[in-house]
């Protein structure tokens, strides 16, 4: 078991990554700030009206939030991918998992504390000033926010799906790709997205050809079917566990995946 996790070995791989890449660390949160700032500028500047929603904050937050877990993610393993790094992770008192762990701890549970953090800090700062021009302000729609929405526990459980999801998506971007993982990550991301909306969409014209439907972008959510003026929905039921328990498992494939990897790269 000491060859496979040891708290010590961990605990000083840890401290010797973060000793290495502060000055990355801090020039990216930097820049995360500086976008931020950005859009937030940008989003109140077009608007004629003096105020800023709820909607707008919270807009704001899934570009800069999920945007930067993809980036960061998906530049986790890249060190592994150049030959003068690679020899230098290779030869790190450490094992397999340790390296990966570390890695993912950063990228999922480092990142978001400290882009959580950063986001609310940059918003405090921007609202205020305009709060002091007098425009209105509405309080930053949170976890309740998203509960009094038309389906609201729903809408919570799948932005904390594709969260998770973006970053074990990354993850295997990271390190399947060896140049600009980032822009070739997110191809791959969107021909999956496109092909899956292209597949699903000829499904339901094939199955219900003369009854117009809402197609589900998501599996096993409930389907909207309007024949001959009456609206039906088909649900099966308890139909968002059977969705997490398939989120679950596709995402665990995925940092699987990632870990397969990462161990090819070892070998």
């Amino acid at each position: 078991m000491n060859n496979v996790f040891s708290l010590n070995r961990f605990l000083l791989l840890a401290r010797g990554h973060f000793k290495k890449n502060l000055k990355t660390y801090v020039v990216s949160c930097l820049v995360f700030a500086g976008v931020t700032f950005g859009l937030f500028y940008l989003l109140i500047s077009s608007k004629r009206a003096e105020v800023v929603t709820a909607g707008d904050q919270f807009a704001i937050y899934v570009i800069v939030i999920y945007g930067g877990l993809f980036i960061f993610s998906a530049s986790i393993f890249q060190p592994f991918q150049h030959a003068r790094e690679r020899i230098f992770q290779l030869l790190l008192p450490a094992s397999r998992f340790e390296k990966f762990l570390l890695a993912w701890l950063v990228s999922l549970v480092g990142y978001t504390a400290c882009a959580n953090g950063i986001f609310f800090v940059a918003r405090y700062g921007v609202l205020q000033y305009y709060m002091l021009k007098g425009y209105e302000v509405s309080a930053f729609p949170g976890y309740s926010w998203l509960l009094h929405q038309k389906d609201g526990e729903t809408l919570a459980a799948m932005f904390g799906m594709i969260y998770v999801f973006i970053h074990a998506f990354a993850l295997v971007g990271s390190m399947i790709f060896r140049k600009i993982a980032v822009l070739k990550a997110s191809f791959l991301l969107l021909l999956v997205l496109a092909g899956y909306w292209i597949f699903i969409g000829t499904l339901f014209k094939t199955l219900f050809p003369q009854v117009a439907t809402t197609a589900s972008l998501l599996p096993f959510t409930p389907l909207h079917i309007t024949n001959e003026g009456t609206s039906y929905t088909v649900a099966i039921s308890g139909w968002l566990y059977w969705l997490l328990a398939l989120s679950l498992v596709i995402i665990g494939l995925l940092w699987l995946a990632a870990y397969h990897k990462l161990r090819e790269k070892e070998a």
